[in-house]
């Protein structure tokens, strides 16, 4: 065992917590995403990479208390919060990977009571989506649970200074311009270039779309001979999803998937990670394209996390690498036979982070490909949550 696993493994245990005082009162003891610091609440997105790694790591049953801890806030506030204190869901959600959680839980367990409660709180997570995230082109976009003025302005002064906006703008500019950026956090990239002057309200986003139609085949498939009907159902809503994106979201200049402006009525041409997500699901169209997206956005140290697109530096943005990325890049890789550069990906990914490691004796929260972790927007992090989820997967895929 190398030094960085046995890290990895020393630390899952050191940063099990219990609620605090201003968290919700969870059932179960969690891992956040840092062993110290401001993260050591579950934030929604990270725990599907932190499980990862904790079932890898002959620790299913925390994961299934990580995911039993999401369900209970799931009831709480009639969404997953972006984190788990009791203000968590005062702004946004995060990306929908609550199925996949529970899906890679049930295949550790094999528990179908477990599975079955679990598929009722998706159920909800689902209903909270489609009726609070559609837009008028039957497509969901990420948004905001914050429609008080107070909450909004304050929440432009809290970004103020992080991403450098007009202090001295109006009240009517400061929460428009609140409300796209809390859009844009809720996709968990805050901040990315992805949005043309954080306008992310006016899109329709192709990771999120590509997050539900997986929710919506889970569900169809796990009806399929205990409820006939729900099955239909949710066959149908998958189904229509797929001719939307693709008459959206597929970008027939460029051949690749990507967020769809519907008031300017524009595919976006910005190659990023969220173009993966429709081979990660597999339900994108065969042929080069997927190849052109890793090689665009290919470095010495995986992907990055968006194309280079001249502008000022997002955090989501180029030159920055993030392990989400190179989860779903690799795994996108895989499903379509691209084998050779998922390789190469899991090679110079795991290899970024162990020599990255053997400087620093820790894990980052994002990386540059010559392993700097520089600050930016605030103090990068010390990390283990999904850098350490990312690592274990991939190593182990090395052979």
């Amino acid at each position: 065992m190398s030094k960085l696993d046995d890290f990895i493994k020393q630390g899952w245990i050191g940063a099990r917590s219990v609620a605090g005082e201003k968290d919700l009162p969870l059932p179960y003891p969690f891992v956040p995403p840092c062993g110290e610091g401001p993260f050591k609440r579950l934030y929604y997105w990270d725990t599907y990479f932190t499980n990862i790694g904790l079932i890898m790591d002959g620790h299913a049953d925390w994961a299934r208390e990580n995911v039993d801890n999401l369900l209970f806030a799931l009831d709480y506030f009639g969404c997953v919060p972006n984190f788990t204190r009791k203000d968590g869901a005062i702004f946004c959600s995060q990306p929908p990977l609550l199925g996949i959680m529970i899906k890679d839980v049930y295949n550790a367990s094999k528990d179908e009571k477990w599975l079955y409660k679990s598929i009722v709180g998706l159920e909800k997570e689902y209903d909270f989506w489609m009726t609070r995230r559609m837009t008028q082109i039957g497509l969901n976009q990420y948004g905001t649970n914050a429609f008080d003025k107070g909450h909004l302005t304050y929440y432009y002064g809290l970004m103020a200074k992080r991403i450098g906006l007009d202090l001295n703008a109006t009240d009517e500019e400061k929460i428009k311009v609140a409300q796209n950026l809390i859009a844009e956090a809720e996709s968990g990239e805050d901040f990315t270039p992805r949005y043309n002057n954080h306008n992310a309200t006016e899109y329709v986003q192709i990771d999120l779309n590509s997050h539900l139609w997986g929710v919506e085949n889970l569900l169809a498939e796990f009806y399929k001979d205990k409820d006939e009907d729900k099955s239909a159902y949710y066959s149908r809503k998958r189904d229509n999803r797929l001719v939307l994106i693709e008459r959206y979201c597929y970008n027939a200049e460029t051949g690749i998937y990507a967020d769809y402006n519907f008031v300017t009525k524009k595919t976006n041409s910005i190659i990023c990670g969220a173009s993966f997500m429709p081979y990660f699901y597999g339900f994108a169209r065969q042929g080069e394209n997927l190849r052109t997206i890793y090689d665009k956005l290919k470095s010495k140290g995986g992907v990055v996390s968006c194309e280079d697109t001249g502008d000022r530096v997002y955090q989501w943005g180029y030159p920055y690498i993030w392990a989400p990325h190179q989860y779903f890049a690799y795994m996108a890789l895989k499903n379509y036979g691209e084998n050779e550069r998922a390789d190469e990906l899991c090679r110079n990914y795991t290899e970024l982070l162990s020599n990255t490691y053997d400087k620093t004796e820790f894990l980052w929260e994002r990386y540059t490909e010559d392993g700097n972790a520089p600050d930016l927007e605030y103090p990068t992090q010390k990390m283990l949550g999904w850098t350490a989820g990312v690592y274990r997967y991939l190593q182990s895929m090395k052979g």
